[in-house]
């Protein structure tokens, strides 16, 4: 680009130019249109209009698909964890399934043993009960011998000895009778030891039940908390199936949606290439009446070719920065949700309310207000070149004027489809939408 751009006509020259103009165009009777009549059965205007309004469309539909894809991939994201919570709480319930069967079966194993400790316990008391018959009874015949033998005395050995053939004999009897005596009185006391074994065996037995009985009510305790924390997973469990078959439903709600979107989007993609083409048309044939009406002029008159037009020559041109101090491009030409985002956005902190300017110094070819850009003014350069700025929160130029490169034409807001305030800038070349950072840089 030429540095030397900023040099520029004077107005009186375009006035001039604009007059020129039009006499020209009368005399050609007709055949000649200026760029700023209509060309076609739609303005520039129009056509602009109906792509802007595409394009909000297109974006507020792209940004309902991506915001449905976003929560659906959160309700996926939520049915994984579901599922994983609840494969856990079924791993859980299986193991506190089998600690439950183990703890049955170690209190039927107890009880088991309580049953035949209980058993054991009876017999030792059948035992010890027929040992004390015993005991009595033997201990019964002592008594009584013994009180014989007491009562006899003296006289029952007398009668012992005359009695007996033999002194022999008579010795032998008393050695028999002590030998009963001693044999009661041993019998007795085996007995006793017996049954004090029994008893101690009992008494073993009896405070070893207590210990299984204690035992089998600490199992008991342990199965009945398990089977509570059981059943309070499998509540959890149930609660998280019913969360998960809520987040499937609406997943698949989401998804319904998000087809109907897409479906929508195909349409309005359709419908903004056709309006694209329209517009591609309208700016061609501009070019075409322009390049007629200069060819017309040149040839007209010698002095008209430094008046007939009101912006700087194409070769001329140098674009600058349109929004000083702010740099951070948001939103990128190029491909954007299945569309074509035909601008870049520019915004920064406190951005709302600076001030606009002119990429390039051009005639103001529209300025009004789109219920999708907003506050928006296109300027045209020459030589095919235009830029449009959007959002304004205000404009400061009006249709027909000449603004000079770095001129305040507007100041940026948020109006229109806007999520918040910032520059949309494009840059278009026959119509054609180009890349702005190609011709612009902060």
């Amino acid at each position: 680009m030429n540095p030397n751009s900023s040099r520029r006509r004077p107005k009186r020259y375009i006035t001039a130019a604009i007059a020129m103009a039009l006499c020209l165009s009368t005399a050609l009777a007709g055949s000649y249109v200026t760029p700023l009549q209509k060309v076609s059965a739609r303005s520039l205007s129009e056509i602009q209009s109906d792509k802007n309004a595409i394009q909000s469309q297109l974006d507020d539909v792209n940004d309902k698909i991506s915001d449905l894809q976003g929560k659906i991939d959160a309700e996926q994201q939520l049915q994984d964890e579901l599922t994983t919570q609840i494969e856990l709480y079924r791993d859980q319930i299986a193991l506190m399934d089998e600690q439950i069967d183990a703890l049955e079966q170690q209190i039927e194993d107890k009880n088991n043993e309580i049953d035949q400790l209980e058993g054991n316990i009876d017999q030792l008391e059948e035992d010890i009960a027929a040992k004390q018959v015993e005991i009595d009874d033997t201990y019964e015949l002592f008594k009584t011998r013994m009180v014989a033998l007491y009562q006899a005395g003296e006289t029952s050995s007398l009668a012992m000895l005359l009695s007996s053939d033999s002194f022999s004999d008579f010795v032998t009897n008393i050695q028999l009778m002590q030998a009963v005596s001693e044999s009661d009185e041993q019998l007795v006391e085996t007995l006793r030891t017996q049954k004090e074994e029994q008893e101690v065996q009992k008494q073993a037995v009896e405070e070893y039940k207590v210990e299984v009985e204690a035992a089998l009510e600490q199992i008991e305790s342990d199965e009945e908390a398990i089977i509570l924390q059981r059943e309070e997973k499998q509540v959890a469990q149930s609660d998280l199936q019913v969360a998960y078959s809520q987040s499937k439903t609406a997943q698949e709600d989401l998804e319904a949606l998000q087809a109907q979107y897409e479906n929508d989007l195909d349409s309005m993609l359709a419908e903004e290439a056709a309006v694209e083409n329209e517009l591609q048309e309208f700016y061609a044939e501009q070019a075409r009446q322009q390049a007629a009406a200069q060819q017309q002029q040149s040839s007209s008159s010698s002095s008209s070719s430094s008046s007939t037009t009101t912006v700087v020559n194409t070769g001329d041109l140098s674009f600058r920065w349109p929004l000083p101090g702010y740099s951070y491009i948001s939103s990128p030409f190029g491909s954007r949700w299945g569309g074509w985002h035909t601008g870049i956005d520019i915004s920064g902190g406190g951005v709302y309310g600076a001030p606009i300017v002119a990429a390039e110094a051009g005639t103001v070819i529209l300025a009004t207000s789109h219920y999708s850009y907003g506050n928006y003014v296109i300027v045209d350069h020459g030589g095919g070149y235009t830029t449009l700025y959007a959002h304004m929160s205000s404009i400061g130029c009006s249709v027909g004027d000449y603004v000079s490169k770095g001129q305040t034409i507007g100041y940026v807001g948020s109006t229109g489809n806007s999520t918040g305030p910032h520059l949309h800038f494009e840059v278009r070349v026959n119509g054609s939408a180009q890349n702005p950072v190609n011709y612009v840089s902060a």
